[in-house]
Order: C-alpha cells, then structure tokens, then sequence
C-alpha cells in the first residue's frame, strides 16, 4: 500500500497560536492542521478549548520535538503516556518526531542534533522506536533533519542509514523535502537521487519549508519564509515518485497572514493533483 497505509489528506498547515481566532471565527477551507505535540499536551485553559474547537472541523496531527530517539538516555515512559493520551484527545491518526537527538543526561539541548551513520545507531534508534510504537499504538513516522555537518559516515551513508531503520523498526517516514534539498547543498549529493534511493512505501507525510539566506550567504533552516521554487520544484518530482500523500506548509517564525499559508497548502494541492492525476487524495470534508 502507498503512503503507508494513511489517508493522503493533501496540503495542509502548521497551527499556530496565532491563528487560533481566526480559523475558529471564519472556519477558512484548510484539508488539515499540524501541531508541535509539545506545545500543548501538558497546558489547559482557553487554548486547550480553542483547540479543542478546531478540532471538530478539521483534523489534527500531531508531530513531536523531544523523543530524542537517537538519545542514550532511557526513554521518559511517563512523558511517552502523557503523550499517548494527548494524541487519543485530539483524535490524531497518526504521530512523528525527528530521527534525532535533544537530550544528553537528561538535558535538553532545545535542537535537533544530527546522528552519526553507524551499525550502533541503528540498533539503538530501532530499540526505542519499537518501544515508542507499542506505547503510542498509532502510526509513527520519523523526520529526516537537517544537518551542517557529518559525524560519521564511515560505516554508511545517510540514505542507507535511514532506510535501514525504517526497515527493522517497521516505522513510517516523515519526509521533509526542504530538508533534503538543503543537505543535498551542505554535502554536494542530488537530492532527487537520495530520495530515490528511499524506502518510499514508507513515506505517510511530507514537510515543506522555506529560509531567509543570511547576509554572509549561509543557509539556515530556519522555518520564517515561503517554500521556494527550487522545493516546489523537488516536491514535484518526489511527489511523482511516492503518490499522494499530506503535505504540511512549515512555518515557525515570521508568521504571515493565515492566508498566505493557506495559498501555498493549495499550491501544494494542485501540484499533487498534476502529478498524482490516477491516484486519490482523501481531503478533509
């Protein structure tokens, strides 16, 4: 089955705080939300209820920051089921975090830091992705992150790195093609060609995302501008190659008007439609 057995919802955005008025008052056309699970499983309040109440008009997927499944520290069971009850609230058909690191001695490093491609890696990120899956019982997908620097690729590269643990954990991909792209820059590879090379059965969601170039011309992932066309040119081409899927619109900073956020999920729409033109796209009704 395509798109790991999940409902392609389309394009859809990620919900912030921000929106929260209007999306309730005006009940814009929008196939589906995304939320940082962490940002609101543990607080109540009126932003809970408002969540709540945009929840009986659109579905709500959750996608977590601070797993750590790359992380040598024990995995917190007690935040796991507090976790688990949040996602059971919203209804969330599925969950995600990054196939990362943020903890290190129960310290929170408040970043997604990269793993290094060893036999070792795998085996501990498999362990606990197997433990995380039969604790959530949902669904789960892993983000590929981005990354400036390589710790180790002696013992295999990325792409074998992260199909092998999609593989023995029996997990789903989050696919975030901005992600792709930028690293494909930082470390000179194809990013069509890495994609390719993926399990991409595997793939049930997709991230696009877009950045501001520093002045110095670096290039940070920072989440705080429009998907630009070199993304949307590889997400039509990865869109080709994985069929319809849901497809989130990334943005953490800089927040524009709901409207512009709504425009590119729609763009995101019609190019999976072109694209994906024998295959189905379940929107939200």
């Amino acid at each position: 089955m395509g798109n790991y057995s999940l409902s392609a919802l389309g394009g859809g955005i990620g919900l912030r705080h921000a929106y929260f008025r209007e999306i309730i008052e005006k009940k814009p056309a929008c196939n589906w939300f995304e939320i940082i699970s962490e940002d609101f499983m543990d607080y109540g309040g009126r932003e809970r209820e408002s969540l709540r109440e945009i929840g009986k008009h659109y579905p709500i997927i959750g996608h977590g920051v601070c797993l750590s499944i790359g992380s040598t520290d024990p995995l917190d069971m007690e935040f796991l089921h507090r976790l688990k009850a949040f996602l059971h609230e919203i209804k969330s058909p599925w969950a995600s975090d990054h196939l990362c690191f943020t903890m290190v001695d129960h310290t929170n490093l408040n970043d997604l830091i990269p793993l290094p491609f060893t036999r070792e890696a795998v085996t501990n990120c498999v362990e606990r992705l197997k433990i995380i899956q039969d604790t959530l019982e949902l669904p789960f997908l892993i983000e590929n992150v981005t990354r400036y620097v390589t710790l180790s690729d002696r013992e295999m590269g990325e792409a074998e790195f992260l199909s092998t643990i999609l593989e023995e954990a029996d997990c789903g991909l989050l696919l975030d093609v901005t992600n792709v792209y930028l690293n494909g820059q930082f470390h000179g590879y194809d990013p069509l060609a890495f994609i390719s090379s993926l399990p991409l059965k595997r793939v049930g969601q997709i991230h696009l995302a877009g950045w501001e170039p520093a002045s110095d011309g670096t290039i940070i992932d920072s989440h705080d501008a429009p998907v630009p066309d070199v993304v949307w040119d590889l997400f039509r081409e990865t869109i080709a190659l994985t069929g319809p899927t849901s497809v989130l619109i990334e943005r953490d900073k800089g927040l524009p008007p709901l409207s512009d956020l709504l425009k590119e999920a729609t763009q995101a729409d019609q190019i999976m439609h072109a694209s994906c033109k024998d295959n189905k796209v379940h929107a939200a009704g």
